[in-house]
């Protein structure tokens, strides 16, 4: 289903307001840099100027770029709203990796999402009254309106990245950026609704839930307690005689309540049943499933008092589950639900057909759903072997990097080297190495001579000085040039690093060919000599030298070093304990590129590295590293799939809505 046409009509009018809009962003955020020095920490004043200047010489392509993606963004909200999520966040083709470079964008741009709510909270809230009546709807939606914060919060980010690189910078861009656009957006969406309600647009009610006079106040401590602590049996006693009436007739599969205390247990769990019915966070299809569940629970409260005190009954616990998996799985037609509906629907019938008085029925249904949400778990798993795969690969070169890292260090500590080309060693060729072991094994493919290349170049920057050496490095230096060349771009390293290494290794190699080159022609210098050998591309052969003649021990690499795996990585204490808890089979909520998402865990690597979770789209998985996660967590951006199960978001409305005493 398409979004109405009135709806259209007024988000493409706002859409081509948003250029005049960005405009004065820019202007207000310009002003900030140049003039305000006590709202900008220390390291923001040191990139005034360079933002500064960004602005004025690019501002043309940040406001471009902004009105580019708020239009894309928009787009997504409106293909979301109309069912169409699944095509609009779908997973990308190959492994994306979330680590914590990609982590702290998200962290950026939640901060600015919050600023931006939190200044033109009112005036959002207002406009979703008129845009839920140009959608048709009953009641206020916040899904009504695609112009929402997150939107402009990852259009300003998006536009901070055309004009500057560096992470800080577009961070502190954001971040000023979004509060001038704050201020903006609280004047135009209240400009907005102006013009909506002079069109003869009416605004939508939100929906609440109408309390009994005196309702909300004077609250029984009791009744409150029970609320907090799940349980129905003292909200049960709190209310006053004749409130609960009993049912007139049994409800369907049973006899008529009698009056007296049985008659206000059953009518007691019919309202409970009702207000889950209510509960929008749940499914229709879900909820269908659960209605079905309510003859076995009446039946089973009538025969166990014991039930109304018990929050971990099997009753609840069953309602409870079925209701957080089905939460799990917003997409239409997602084979995941569909597979939970079918057999919950089967097991709620065969609940229900049951004789029995007591929990035996649903205590055995509550084994088999836990049983099926198993089954269902494995079963994604195995659709996630290709990017488990990927994952225990990505440890693997993760710790043999480090190991690697470490062994070169030490193998370093006697060599005189300038600091840019220690730094290579001991950190971009320790991933060179671990990619090459990883991908072609240790005595395999160009491992051999990425792992003698470091002999060769420690070797090559102070040559003994004499004849002999200089001709050991003519010979040498082709080869050895031509396996860093190879071993860079195995990892992709970009060309200007590549090149800055190179123009690192020139004076050093020149000067020590520097006699070598007088004797060899009188027209060519040393560094024209060395430049020729970088040019030179020969057949690589392999040598019998074994790579133990070094530091590093191949034998070693066999196996991930086991305390190195559980050492610390810096993060926060209390996160990384809350990451070490989590479970596969976990649900979760991610704020994950840009968008609150529903997450399960799937997979955590041996070493606890990375986790695979599943995402709310089918075959969907979002991978990431421990250090990201708990990066995320630490910025409340990892958060439990719910606050409150289903059963005590239901016995929450019951004390709202039941005459207590004060």
């Amino acid at each position: 289903m398409s979004a109405p046409a009135r709806l259209l009509s007024f988000v493409d009018d706002e859409l081509a307001r948003s250029a005049p809009m960005v405009e004065r962003c820019v202007a207000g955020t310009l002003a900030l840099l140049r003039d305000s020095r006590d709202g900008l920490a220390q390291s923001e004043r040191e990139r005034q100027f360079e933002l500064v200047e960004a602005l004025q010489r690019q501002g043309a392509r940040y406001q471009a770029r902004f009105v580019e993606a708020l239009r894309e963004g928009v787009r997504r909200e409106l293909a979301a709203a109309d069912g169409a999520s699944a095509a609009t966040h779908a997973a990308p083709a190959a492994l994306e990796l979330m680590d914590e470079s990609r982590v702290e964008t998200d962290i950026e741009i939640s901060r600015a999402l919050q600023l931006i709510d939190s200044t033109a909270e009112w005036e959002r809230r207002e406009l979703q009254t008129f845009t839920s009546t140009l959608c048709g709807l009953d009641h206020v939606s916040e899904e009504s309106n695609p112009l929402r914060p997150i939107v402009y919060a990852t259009a300003l980010w998006e536009a901070a990245c055309a004009i500057v690189a560096a992470p800080a910078h577009r961070a502190t861009l954001l971040r000023l950026s979004a509060g001038v656009m704050a201020g903006l957006l609280k004047t135009a969406w209240a400009a907005a609704s102006s013009r909506l309600e002079a069109a003869g647009v009416q605004p939508g009610v939100y929906r609440t839930v109408l309390l009994a006079p005196g309702a909300v106040s004077g609250r029984s401590a009791g009744a409150r307690d029970a609320a907090h602590a799940g349980m129905l049996g003292p909200l049960l006693a709190s209310v006053p005689a004749g409130e609960l009436a009993p049912l007139p007739g049994g409800a369907a599969g049973l006899p008529a309540a009698p009056a007296g205390g049985d008659g206000r247990v059953a009518a007691l769990l019919t309202r409970l049943f009702a207000a889950i019915q209510a509960d929008t966070l749940v499914g229709a299809p879900v909820r269908a499933v659960l209605a079905r569940l309510q003859v076995a629970a009446l039946r089973v409260a009538l025969q166990d008092g014991g039930m109304l005190d018990a929050p971990a009954h099997p009753a609840w616990q069953l309602m409870n589950r079925i209701a957080a998996a089905g939460r799990s799985y917003p997409a239409p037609g997602d084979k995941r639900l569909a597979a939970l509906l079918t057999f919950c629907d089967a097991l709620a019938e065969e609940v229900a057909r049951a004789q029995v008085a007591d929990a035996t029925p649903l205590r055995r249904a509550l084994a088999r759903v836990d049983t099926f949400l198993a089954e269902q778990l494995q079963w994604q798993l195995r659709e996630a072997q290709p990017a488990v795969e990927s994952l225990r690969r990505a440890e693997r070169r993760d710790v043999l990097e480090q190991v690697l890292s470490q062994r070169l260090t030490e193998q370093m500590a006697t060599v005189s080297a300038p600091a840019g080309i220690r730094r290579f060693v001991t950190a971009t060729w320790a991933k060179v190495l671990a990619e090459a072991m990883v991908r072609f094994g240790e005595h395999a493919g160009p491992t051999p001579g990425y792992l003698r290349a470091v002999d060769d170049l420690l070797w090559s920057l102070a040559p003994p000085a004499h004849p002999q050496s200089r001709q050991r490095l003519v010979a040498l230096l082709p080869g050895l040039l031509q396996r860093l060349r190879g071993g860079m771009a195995l990892i992709g390293l970009p060309e200007a690093e590549q090149q800055a290494l190179l123009d690192a290794l020139m004076p050093i190699h020149a000067e020590a060919l520097r006699p070598a080159a007088r004797a060899a022609s009188e027209k060519l210098t040393a560094e024209q000599i060395v430049q020729r050998m970088r040019d030179e591309v020969i057949p690589e052969t392999p040598l019998p030298r074994p790579f133990s003649d070094s530091v590093i021990d191949l034998a070693s690499m066999d196996t991930v070093p086991a305390d190195f795996l559980h050492t610390d990585i810096g993060a926060p204490e209390e996160a990384a304990r809350r990451v070490d808890r989590l479970q596969p089979g976990e649900r979760l909520r991610l704020f994950v590129r840009g968008r609150w998402t529903r997450v399960q865990l799937l997979w955590r690597s041996d070493g606890g590295l990375y986790l695979l979770f599943a995402g709310e789209q089918p075959g969907q998985t979002h991978s990431i590293t421990r250090s990201a996660l708990e990066r995320l967590d630490g910025a409340g951006l990892l958060q439990p799939q719910e606050d409150k199960p289903l059963v005590q978001r239901a016995i929450d409305t019951l004390v709202n809505e039941l005459p207590l005493p004060g």
